[in-house]
């Protein structure tokens, strides 16, 4: 082997052990502005699906301090929150209705984040738990006939360090 063959070889192997360090890691998350304003549009979007269906709907969109969370005594995090009551119970179907949601959210780049699909369905209850891997948000769909509220839908940003 000639010293060139070996010095283009060495060249090479060290572009692509750079190339493999820099994606090898994970992803940076979002600043927590960045990820508290998609927050709350994605919880919106998810939101406007209830439509006529839920009366009484309450929101929080993540503007209030950070709620008990499991983050650090350092950290924080945001929360959107809407929940509601079905406007006639005995017409609305929890499964159909988590799955309209799911949809919205699987249309914004979200990905199930599976559970075991025996405890999500029981009787009239229905739960879905979705992520966005690269927003690092995640929310939790759930709709029940049974018990008020009937509707619930809960997004949150991971834990951030808490400024000042």
């Amino acid at each position: 082997m000639r010293l060139g063959a070996t010095s283009r070889m060495f060249a090479a192997a060290l572009v692509c052990s750079a190339v493999l360090t820099g994606c090898s890691g994970e992803p940076e998350p979002p600043p927590q502005a960045e990820a508290t304003k998609k927050l709350v549009a994605d919880g919106d979007a998810v939101a406007t699906w209830l439509g006529p269906r839920v009366t009484g709907l309450t929101k929080e969109r993540a503007d209030g301090p950070d709620r008990n969370s499991s983050c650090g005594p350092d950290q924080q995090r945001r929360f959107y929150i809407a929940k509601g009551d079905f406007t006639d119970p005995s017409k609305e179907n929890p499964l159909s209705l988590v799955g309209t949601l799911k949809g919205e959210l699987l249309s914004r780049g979200y990905h199930d984040e599976v559970v075991d699909n025996l405890d999500l369905w029981e009787d009239d209850t229905s739960v879905a738990v979705l992520v966005d891997p690269e927003a690092r948000l995640t929310f939790i769909l759930f709709a029940r006939a049974d018990s008020k509220p009937n509707v619930t839908i809960v997004g949150k940003t991971e834990c951030y360090p808490r400024a000042g």
